[in-house]
């Protein structure tokens, strides 16, 4: 195994996908009352928890894959593999720091508090979405035009016809 083939936005990708993933287990809302000791996870949550921490352990996949392992052809997709990890970095980071900020289903009672696991997991969703962009970058990734042409050129739609 040649860690050297990393790049730094695989290095980034895969610590922080590792680190999202352990950070979904850890509390991230918590009831601090006189005889209640409740906490959910990440795991409790389908949207803003187990989904962008899916995404983070299919990113790591992807870099371990890619790069570890010489022998492997990625299908082709209509659109190219930068894109869809900038895709999956983005969403997973979007759905975590969303997490944060709507908080915990306490049906609006507002007794449950945001624990240490939610900012360390929001940290480390962002840390996954900037990886994935600095990894975007250095492939040399650059987003569709309009019109499905290749990018920079001007082409990909038609000209109006004259009536």
């Amino acid at each position: 195994m040649d860690l050297s083939k990393l790049s730094n936005g695989d290095k980034v990708i895969a610590g922080s996908g590792i680190a999202l993933f352990i950070f979904s287990f850890f509390p991230w809302f918590t009831i601090d009352a006189a005889f209640i000791d409740y906490s959910e996870s990440g795991w409790d949550y389908f949207f803003t928890g187990i989904i962008p921490t899916l995404l983070g352990v299919a990113l790591v996949a992807y870099v371990v894959v890619t790069k570890l392992n010489d022998n492997v052809k990625l299908p082709e997709l209509p659109v190219a593999w930068p894109l869809v990890v900038l895709g999956a970095g983005a969403l997973a980071g979007i759905l975590v720091l969303l997490r944060l900020l709507i908080g915990g289903d306490d049906s609006g009672t507002g007794v449950l508090d945001r624990s240490i696991g939610l900012f360390l997991a929001t940290l480390a969703a962002i840390a996954l979405a900037f990886g994935s962009f600095l990894k975007f970058k250095e492939e040399g990734g650059e987003l569709p035009t309009k019109g499905g042409g290749t990018p920079g050129t001007g082409t990909g739609s038609t000209p109006p016809t004259p009536f």
